[in-house]
């Protein structure tokens, strides 16, 4: 999986001008033994030289040497956590990068979650807030157009601010909530009750032919048509 990634931050490194060599995570090969007591074995690429170490855990560490901080592979190697971190948002960081020239093995890794890309769990989570507070944007950053890491603690608080915002919180402002604007339009039965009835109107039309003297039409051709 590092030397994976490492793979496509070697193909965007090389898409920036000036960038130059980039380094490399060497493949580890299982092989199979079957007249062995231990059948499996891991085997990998021999580099003929000491290892020397461009990022640890442990920088107070003996027995491997440690780069000097003005070497071109170590900021690179440092380049490349940056990067790697900020494309897994966070939540996976490749460590102990020690190799000869450009070329790197045993490395180790650190997650945030546990089961992030089928890991049975997490690996030094603490890793990854302690390199977001300790790492030192370089050349090769700006390079690349890496932002700058922001500490654990200026982060997590807005993360809170904005998840103690309950959903409905928008709900409650000056906008009208879709009930109240029903119970604002005028109902049908009102309308209804204000508009003159049909019965009312025709004991009103009666009352002034009675008075006119001359016999309703409507009344008149119903008589007719009963005495029919």
């Amino acid at each position: 999986m590092s030397r994976e990634y490492c793979k496509i931050f070697a193909a965007e490194a090389r898409a920036a001008s000036g960038f130059g060599e980039v380094p490399e995570i060497i493949p580890l090969y299982l092989i199979y033994r079957p007249a062995n007591n231990i059948p499996y074995a891991t085997l990998e690429e021999d580099l003929g030289k000491p290892l020397e170490s461009y990022c640890s855990r442990e920088w107070s560490c003996t027995g491997v040497p440690t780069a000097s901080s003005s070497s071109e592979a170590l900021q690179k190697c440092q380049t490349f956590q940056h990067w790697l971190y900020q494309w897994t948002n966070g939540s996976f960081l490749v460590t102990d990068l020690a190799g000869v020239d450009w070329k790197m093995t045993d490395v180790q890794i650190a997650t945030k979650l546990r089961g992030y890309q089928g890991l049975k769990e997490s690996c030094f989570p603490a890793l990854l807030d302690q390199f977001v507070s300790s790492h030192q944007c370089n050349t090769y950053c700006a390079m690349l157009g890496l932002k700058p890491l922001k500490a654990p603690e200026t982060a997590h608080p807005q993360a809170k601010a904005k998840g103690s915002k309950s959903p409905s919180a928008g709900r409650k402002g000056p906008q009208l909530s879709p009930q109240p604007q029903k119970k604002g339009l005028p109902s049908p039965q009102g309308t209804r009750k204000s508009a003159p009835s049909s019965k009312t109107s025709q004991a009103s039309e009666a009352a002034t032919i009675q008075s006119s003297g001359q016999p309703p039409i409507q009344d008149g051709g119903s008589k007719a048509q009963g005495m029919r």
